[in-house]
């Protein structure tokens, strides 16, 4: 559940927020939820090597979500001009 914050907190953060903030955030964001899976892995059946493995997957789309959240902005600024 704690994955949901990085990948949902990106696309807010990226539209919301100023890049220098939203990535400062985003790292917040992922480092918390990585360190909820590794630690509580066991408890859902795999290993601490499964929440390691998750997370490591989690980084790249966790960086992809603030990029659609900064492109999200930046069309909808350039839209608001027109």
């Amino acid at each position: 559940m704690f994955a949901i914050l990085p990948l949902l907190g990106g696309v807010l953060l990226g539209r919301f927020a100023s890049t220098r903030i939203a990535v400062a955030v985003q790292i917040a964001f992922y480092a918390i939820a990585s360190a909820v899976l590794v630690a509580t892995a066991p408890d859902h059946g795999g290993s601490h090597t499964d929440g390691l493995w998750l997370s490591l997957v989690l980084a790249p789309l966790s960086a992809l979500t603030v990029f659609i959240g900064w492109t999200w902005r930046r069309r909808s600024q350039r839209s608001a001009r027109v």
